[in-house]
Parts: structure tokens; sequence; C-alpha cells
């Protein structure tokens, strides 16, 4: 932990963490984060090592560094210019095609259940949120508005129907969405991810069946072609789930995908939750990830862009690159735990590594091992 870390975790935390409800706690914390004050006093400290850790990924997207902030943070693409002062890209939404409320926040039958826990003692998260949306007309706006160094990255998805139109109703308002978004591919947006993965939405995997994930793919392959596009995976704990995973991703890669988000959150039954169970992220599940990492290098070698997501502080960024082989880091859970000088500290680590490695840039590493970013 740096410095600025430190300092985060003694003054700024605490009166975050003050709120019994984390969802209060981040509508407080936007406040810090709304416009480019005043986080643009830590660009410079945040920027550090571009010679060494610029990349090019699928010779699509061209990042000055390899940490970029995960969906969920920024749902409603409110936060980007403050938060492109602090990471490399940003992901907003994740979007819907139309305004969506979530979860329930709390359960009557069960007072003082909510849709975020903290587990402080692990430095992790447990949510229920089912994609809160505040629709897509107003994030695209702000997208339109946004002139900030780093690359946006959306995170797209669709719930599954609710009403007479069924499965084809959804593939069309996803389509929809998918149009509205690509106007602003790639001169706003450089990467798109469609996330069908959350533990949270239920019913949302009928995404990932042959025939509707094939024509969602050929949606945005189609309309989004010269975004990087990406695919959120679910964690996989046994056989068969792996097995699907790599099903998965091989029919995406073959319709035009680009590359992975692995491995979002791993569902955890609780009764603190509104639902009972949600999505558990932050420190303790790395390894899952990290096995998982090395599952998808070990299937589709180095001809895939692999973002990693998972418990990953900024003590673990140089081991998900270096030894986990991924091409860029996801933080969200850590960024709450540790602040606004995570990216620093992560990149620290990660330039150290690198020099005991014996490599003099990110890029010379991955050529290395063949990925050349094309």
């Amino acid at each position: 932990m740096g410095l600025g870390s430190s300092i985060y975790a003694l003054t700024v935390r605490p009166a975050l963490f003050r709120y019994s409800d984390p969802e209060d706690s981040h509508e407080a914390s936007k406040g810090m984060l709304r416009g480019s004050m005043p986080t643009v006093l830590l660009r410079s400290y945040s920027d550090i090592g571009r010679k060494e850790l610029s990349v090019n990924l699928g010779g699509k997207v061209r990042l000055e560094g390899p940490v970029g902030i995960a969906a969920g943070f920024d749902k409603d693409a409110e936060l980007l210019h403050g938060l492109s002062n602090l990471f490399d890209y940003v992901t907003f939404g994740t979007m819907l095609p139309y305004p969506w409320p979530g979860n329930k926040r709390t359960d009557e039958s069960r007072p003082g259940s909510a849709r975020i826990v903290r587990i402080e003692e692990d430095e992790a998260m447990l949510n229920c949120l089912g994609f809160p949306f505040a629709g897509p007309d107003g994030a695209l706006e702000r997208v339109s508005r946004y002139y900030g160094k780093s690359p946006l990255n959306a995170s797209i998805a669709v719930r599954p129907p609710l009403d007479e139109s069924g499965m084809r109703g959804a593939v069309d308002q996803f389509e929809s969405m998918v149009d509205a978004l690509s106007r602003h591919v790639p001169s706003k947006v450089g990467m798109v991810e469609a996330n069908f993965a959350s533990p949270n939405t239920k019913g949302l995997a009928v995404f990932f069946e042959k025939g509707v994930f094939e024509e969602l793919a050929g949606i945005m392959a189609s309309k989004m072609k010269s975004a990087l596009l990406l695919m959120k995976m679910p964690p996989h704990l046994d056989q068969q789930s792996r097995d699907r995973n790599m099903g998965v991703v091989r029919r995406w890669m073959d319709l035009g995908g680009d590359g992975i988000t692995a491995i979002n959150t791993i569902r955890t039954e609780d009764p603190r939750l509104s639902m009972g169970a949600g999505g558990k992220s932050g420190r303790p599940i790395f390894e899952v990830m990290m096995r998982n990492l090395a599952d998808y290098r070990k299937e589709f070698g180095s001809g895939i862009v692999v973002n990693a997501v998972g418990g990953i502080s900024a003590d673990r960024v140089a081991q998900a690159i270096i030894e986990g082989q991924a091409d860029t880091v996801q933080a969200l859970t850590p960024f709450i735990y540790h602040g606004p000088t995570y990216v620093r500290d992560a990149k620290t680590a990660l330039l150290l590594a690198l020099k005991k490695s014996g490599h003099e840039s990110l890029q010379a590493l991955r050529e290395s091992r063949g990925s050349t970013g094309k």
C-alpha cells in the first residue's frame, strides 16, 4: 500500500464507510468524481510509466496503461471525466435499452437487508443490484460530451423477456441500443463489453444459448466492427462450467469477437442481501480468477484479448498481467477500498515486476508471448 492509499484508508474511507448502506457511500463519493475536478489534481500522479506500460489491444485500441475501472461503478456515465483522470480506460454501464430500477433495495420481511454488503475484513463486497440504470438517452448524451484522455468501454446487456414481445422483443431492444451506441464508436467509445454474466439477474444466461447468442454477437460485429468487442464471462468452478465457458468463447471469437473480460463475480448466498444471494467481488475471488485466466490462455493462446477482473488489488496487478497473462486489469472493489491512488500503486508494482522479468515494456512482454497487438 502506497502513501496515498494509506491516507485514503485513514481519512476518506472511514468518512464514506460511515454510511451503513454502501449505496449511500457510493452516492457520496460521486461528488468527488463528477466532472474533472478534483481528480485532475491526481492525473499526473496516476499517469506514470506511459512508455513502458502502453499497450495496443487487437489493433483497435491503444491504451497508455493497462489499468481500467470495471462496469458497475459509473452505471449512468456520470463520472467519465473524473474517472478518466485516474484510469487508463473507463468502463461505464452496464447499459440496458431502457431505464430499469434493478432488484429491490430492501426486503420488508428481513429488515436491514440491502443490495450491497461490505465484508471489510476480506476487502470484499456482495451485491445483488441487478443492473439499475437510468436509461440510455441520458448516458449516451453524456458520452457525446466526453473529452477525456482515456478510451471508454461501454458495458451493455439486455434483460430476459419481460412481456409478450418475448425473446424477439429482447433482441430487437438490444439491436436498437447497439445502433444508438454505434454512433459514438470509435470517436468516444473504443471498447464494447457485452455482459450476460451477472449472477444478479435471473435468467440472464438464456442469452448464451446458441441461436440467441449468435444473433446478438452478429449485431455487435456488424454494427461496431471498429470497436474492440469483448464478452464478459462468468467464473467456471468445475469441469462442466469450464467446458461451457470455452464453448461460448470459441463461438464468440468465430462470430467476430476480439476478447473477453473475466471473471465478473462469484454467486454467493447471504441472508443480508435483499435477494438472498448475489455476486461476491474482492480479494477472496482472486485465486479463482487466476485459475480461469490460465484456462483461457491454455485454450486460446495469445490470439485473444483478456481483461482480468476479480479482486485485483494494486499489489496483485503484476501477478495478473505477468503470471496470469492478462492484457489489462479492471478494478472496482479494490478501488473502493484503496481509493484514487490505486492506479499509481498498481503501475508502480507492475513497473518493478517488469524490470525483474527482464522486459523493458509491457508490449515487449506481450510480443514475447506472441501477442503483437497487431
